[in-house]
């Protein structure tokens, strides 16, 4: 064992000693309690000194529980070296805003002294408590513990922006204080082990007077010692890291601005190559073009015939407008040419689904209105046979079903009447609503009604047949609903639960999902599993699908 182990060790018998006259309920006497005190004002000393942000003059610090009312001054030689080392950044952290924290020299030795000042205030307050600790307190406690580990550990591992040796910084003194926090960060795995030992308050003192001991070790190192002689070579490398660090910063400026340059050419050539592609393949974008809107002029009739007055284009400007807001995050995010070259990807998928969802949406619109006239279609075959039993004709019928009925049913009965008035034969206009309608029992309806008008029949036993195969087949299809339910509520897990799973994955390790999304592989990632999860669906849907 090494002299300054030994005299430590002494230090930790003396002051434990002293904890056998401790008063009942609290686990340190007096004269312990005044040290860790003390040992607790010096660690805020340290911390004080070594903040850049901090004017000099106010740093004076008065030890109160040290038995000394003489104020302590910051030494003149920290004073002249923080600006240097408030200027040296080793590390960059990730934080989980996304942002990145830089620590510099001062900041690096600033943060395990203000964690032991911490544990010592912790420590007070489980004395104070004269209780075992609360959950609170030892929840706390672990946080502390968790970030002293994670302090001491950066001081020891090389610097992640440059190569820098923490042993020489403060003028070499880094030397004699890492191995000091070696030793406190071992009392501070004592204090933690002391919490499930059954003579806890013994081995809690033992620790906490150690640390104690070597927080005061730390403070003379810096403050009341002189700086060991570093070698010349030392100070030569010194001086040439900085000179490294200095030309690695001219050199980083350099290259960010070569890369906006060629960012910026390169988005230039694809705008021409676009332009030039755009410009030779004129005439057949020109036939496209107006062929599209040939379409579009068919799909607003369609939507007029479905009694929506709906303008296509703004189906098409959203959905790209939506695309493209996509596009733009995933370019901020993820920044470069990648961040380009998704923006242009999302820009065609937001082009093709575009020009694509108009005619989507109406087909989606025909299948749920055509499912509400099945459900009202029995109630009008009803009322149409009724009003024939009652002497009327089919056209004054479809008057009282419009009058009676609810939409969309009333609606489209309603509008045969009104072609009816203006000209329209009766049996084109029954045919005009079985095109608006995608309905198999309508066109039944529909077929019956022409053929009796051409060739006669008993149209009132017709319906009264439709209407009982309407009642047969709707408890069929309520049948094999309640049959294929499993299969519909798995395609709906399969489509929803991924999404569930990322988003709760985003709650927790927001910065992590993050740079693996905005990252290719991440994209590549995202996109397959997209593709597969649609064909997962389409898949399970297949499987519950039952044609009768």
């Amino acid at each position: 064992m090494s002299f300054k182990r030994i005299i430590i060790s002494l230090f930790v018998i003396c002051f434990t000693c002293l904890g056998v006259f401790a008063e009942d309920g609290h686990i340190f006497s007096e004269r312990q309690q005044e040290f860790i005190q003390c040992a607790k004002s010096k660690t805020f000393a340290l911390n004080k000194f070594l903040d850049a942000s901090m004017p000099a003059d106010q740093k004076d610090f008065i030890p109160t529980a040290c038995g000394s009312s003489k104020p302590i001054k910051m030494p003149e030689w920290l004073d002249k070296e923080l600006v240097e080392m408030d200027k040296n950044v080793l590390w960059e952290v990730p934080l989980k805003n996304g942002s990145t924290e830089y620590l510099s020299e001062a900041e690096l030795w600033r943060k395990p002294f203000l964690a032991i000042n911490e544990l010592l205030g912790l420590a007070q307050t489980i004395d104070a408590g004269a209780t075992f600790a609360t959950k609170e307190i030892m929840e706390n406690f672990g946080s502390f513990r968790i970030n002293f580990i994670l302090y001491v550990e950066r001081i020891k591992t090389n610097p992640r922006l440059i190569s820098y040796d923490m042993n020489e910084s403060m003028q070499g003194r880094g030397r004699a204080i890492i191995p000091t926090l070696d030793l406190a960060l071992q009392e501070v795995d004592s204090m933690a082990e002391a919490f499930v030992s059954s003579n806890w308050k013994e081995k809690f003192r033992k620790s906490t007077i150690a640390l104690a001991i070597l927080s005061n070790k730390i403070y003379n190192d810096i403050v009341n010692l002189p700086a060991p002689q570093m070698p010349i070579e030392l100070v030569s490398n010194r001086d040439q890291i900085l000179k490294i660090r200095e030309e690695q910063k001219q050199s980083s400026s350099r290259n960010k601005l070569l890369i906006t340059v060629l960012m910026t050419l390169g988005t230039l050539l694809v705008f021409a190559a676009t332009y030039k592609i755009i410009d030779a393949k004129n005439k057949e974008i020109s036939r496209l073009v107006d062929e599209y809107m040939q379409k579009s002029t068919a799909w607003a009739d369609d939507y007029s015939r479905q009694f929506l007055d709906i303008n296509v284009k703004y189906i098409v400007l959203g959905t790209l407008l939506v695309f493209c807001a996509m596009g733009v995050f995933f370019a901020i995010v993820s920044g470069g040419f990648f961040g380009i070259f998704m923006f242009f990807v999302f820009f065609a998928m937001g082009l093709i689904i575009g020009l694509k969802m108009p005619g989507m949406i109406l087909d989606s619109l025909k299948k749920r209105r055509g499912a509400k006239i099945n459900k009202q279609l029995m109630d009008a075959l009803i009322l149409l046979s009724n009003s024939l039993k009652s002497g009327m004709d089919i056209v004054q019928g479809f008057e009282r079903v419009s009058s009676d009925l609810l939409p969309p049913i009333s609606d489209e009965f309603g509008l045969v009447i009104k072609n009816y008035k203006l000209g329209t034969p009766f049996e084109k206009s029954l045919e005009n609503m079985e095109e608006r309608v995608e309905s198999r029992l309508l066109s039944y309806m529909v077929k019956a009604i022409v053929l009796q008008r051409q060739v006669g029949g008993n149209l009132t036993k017709i319906f009264e047949r439709i209407v009982e195969n309407i009642r047969e087949e709707s408890k069929l299809e309520e049948k094999l609903q309640a049959m294929t339910a499993q299969q519909r509520i798995q395609s709906i897990v399969v489509a929803v639960m991924p999404w569930i799973m990322v988003g709760v994955l985003f709650m927790f390790q927001p910065d992590v999902m993050i740079r693996f999304y905005t990252k290719p592989i991440g994209v590549f990632t995202l996109f397959g599993c997209i593709i597969w999860i649609f064909i997962g669906i389409k898949l399970v849907k297949k499987l519950g699908e039952i044609k009768v």
